[in-house]
């Protein structure tokens, strides 16, 4: 009850149920815990704690665990907030022995809690000194229906850290295969370990000390220590296998990939360098799929294409190859594969983050945002945590929410679930653009500007804040400020649609310019202006036909009509909205009978909500 207090914003009825369970001997946890969540209740513990979680979810660990001890002043914490705080302190080996106190502490107060128990299974599992432990923990939570899908998971890639297995974690192994018997790479992976161990005891081969010392710091990810002792073998004895293969898992880890794969690569030609053939070959693919990565972020999508085709025949069980495909899939706009894609990695890898994640977008890109809040109706409560923290998570669900309301023409339903969705996840800035998009048909552009100037006030150099600040910008026919805003984007920071709005934006501008000197009376400067901008204009029939209709407005009508003849002949299959555009240009022209047919020919076919008010500008 006194939870509900605080969660329905009476602290009145929360402290009165604070002071009953104060007066209980022995004081019982729970005590503990309402007046933790009344303390946090207050807004600057509020900001504090959202601070906490946009450090852990960058990745900044460190500084993430700084503010949560800041926000729990000396108090050991409780509850959900607790598992969070002990979640990201477990990543630091320093502070792992505190974390392991405070899973436990939670686990006798909260024994049913399957997520608690799960995390602090997956933590067990990360660490050498503890992996056993918690490979039979997730073991045993894989038979927990609500968090099976991913206590599976994690169960079998705690094994595939395992590498090879000694004598003494082979029923580690057993154990798995005997509930997923058809799963050949991790049987392949016992039997390397069994002929291992069989090939050592005939040999009598005894293993470097620095070698053994490197390794046994790799499996504690203790990456500093991995490579100090791998370089120091290889200053001794610079062919050793062990240690190339070692230092290149290392690189690996750091995603330094080419460096990794040049020492995994010399280490299978050594002398027993064999066994790191599966981390080379785990190397090389993914490799690959950052090269397709890189590729599809220089708009090089066919080449991007072509080598996860390649990948998949040589790997086509590896998940993260379908995962990759899909995403670059998603990102080209070919949502039916996409879809695809993402359902056939959650048929064999059900609650999958980013299969989940994947398809939740694409449905809702592809105007199915029904059915991607079933979806997300139908995750466990595990199976939501992957995915973010709950205020995350609810932001999600909210989006998909909004959709729904926008397709169905309710835009201030719409605007109230984004709403809901910012305040769960302020920073998030596509978020924030939908909303200030919202703002602007509704006539509420200094909301719009607000929204997203609020973010980038917090966060001046947010690359994505700056961008969509820039977006916004010509969405409210703000062009010079889009420009200054652009300005402050690093070139070589941009990705091609970055690029692709940087030109747009450079040409409307001189557009604009060179119209009012025209109308001004300097024609012939007015040309000029509009001549160098042929090569920004030449790989987009878009900016062609604007630019030809600039030629019009500066009264060089045959030139601007014959641009964009040539601009609409170029084009390989006009859409109706470049057809339109056109017919604009036409329009000012004067040839209202060409400007009839195309809107003959286009009224049929399906049109988004700008063709359409392009289309009604044209005819009325």
């Amino acid at each position: 009850m006194g939870l509900i207090g605080v969660r329905q914003n009476t602290p009145q009825q929360a402290q009165t149920y604070l002071a009953r369970l104060k007066s209980l001997s022995p004081l019982p946890w729970q005590a503990v815990q309402l007046e933790q969540d009344i303390a946090l209740s207050q807004p600057q513990n509020q900001a504090l704690l959202d601070e906490a979680r946009r450090l852990a979810d960058a990745g900044e660990r460190d500084k993430a665990t700084g503010v949560f001890r800041k926000l729990f002043n000396g108090r050991l914490p409780e509850g959900s907030v607790g598992r969070e705080y002990y979640t990201n302190l477990g990543f630091n080996n320093a502070d792992w022995p505190e974390a392991r106190k405070g899973f436990e502490r939670l686990m006798r107060q909260n024994p049913d809690d399957s997520i608690l128990a799960l995390f602090f299974a997956k933590h067990l599992a990360r660490r050498e000194d503890s992996r056993a432990e918690g490979i039979a923990a997730l073991a045993r939570l894989s038979t927990h229906p609500d968090i099976a899908g991913d206590a599976d998971q994690s169960w079998r890639m705690a094994l595939v850290w395992t590498g090879p297995p000694t004598a003494a974690q082979w029923p580690l192994f057993d154990a798995f295969l005997k509930v997923h018997p058809d799963d050949q790479e991790i049987r392949d992976q016992l039997n390397k370990g069994r002929q291992q161990t069989a090939d050592s005891a005939a040999s009598g081969w005894q293993q470097d000390s620095l070698v053994a010392r490197g390794l046994r710091a790799l499996e504690k990810n203790d990456h500093a220590a991995a490579e100090d002792a791998f370089v120091a073998r290889l200053k001794i004895k610079s062919d050793d296998a062990d240690a190339l293969g070692g230092l290149g898992v290392v690189r690996q880890q750091q995603n330094r990939l080419s460096e990794a794969e040049q020492l995994l690569a010399r280490a299978t030609r050594q002398p027993g360098g064999a066994r790191w053939k599966s981390a080379l070959e785990s190397v090389q693919l993914w490799a690959s799929l950052q090269q397709a990565r890189d590729l599809q972020a220089k708009g090089q999508t066919g080449k991007a294409q072509e080598l996860l085709a390649q990948a998949q025949r040589q790997n086509p069980d590896s998940i993260d190859v379908r995962l990759t495909q899909a995403d670059l899939q998603a990102q080209a706009g070919q949502l039916d594969a996409a879809l695809a894609g993402y359902r056939q990695v959650l048929a064999t890898r059900r609650g999958n983050p980013q299969a989940v994640r994947g398809l939740i977008n694409v449905l809702a890109q592809s105007g199915q945002a029904d059915e991607a809040l079933r979806m997300l109706d139908t995750l466990s409560p595990a199976e939501q945590a992957t995915l973010g923290n709950s205020d995350r998570f609810k932001a999600l669900r909210s989006t998909q929410v909004a959709r729904l309301a926008e397709q169905r023409g309710d835009v201030r339903a719409a605007q109230a679930a984004l709403k809901e969705a910012v305040k769960n996840d302020p920073d998030n800035v596509w978020t924030r653009f939908d909303l200030a998009r919202l703002y602007l048909k509704t006539d509420e552009a200094p909301k719009a500007r607000a929204l997203i100037d609020e973010l980038l006030k917090a966060q001046p150099n947010n690359i994505d804040a700056l961008y969509t600040s820039a977006l916004l910008s010509v969405e409210m026919g703000r062009w010079q400020d889009a420009q200054a805003t652009f300005a402050r984007i690093p070139v070589d920071q941009r990705t091609p649609d970055m690029r692709a709005l940087a030109d747009e934006i450079t040409m409307t501008v001189q557009i604009n310019l060179a119209i009012g000197i025209a109308r001004r009376g300097q024609r012939q400067e007015a040309l000029a202006l509009l001549d160098r901008l042929q090569p920004v204009a030449s790989n987009s029939p878009e900016r062609q036909l604007t630019l030809a209709s600039a030629y019009v407005d500066a009264g060089e009508t045959e030139r601007g009509r014959d641009m964009a003849r040539t601009a609409i002949a170029q084009a390989p299959a006009p859409s109706a909205d470049l057809m339109l555009q056109y017919a604009g240009l036409l329009l000012a022209a004067g040839d209202d009978v060409q400007v009839n047919a195309i809107l003959r020919n286009v009224q049929g076919q399906p049109m988004g909500v700008a063709t359409r008010k392009r289309f009604d500008d044209v005819l009325y």
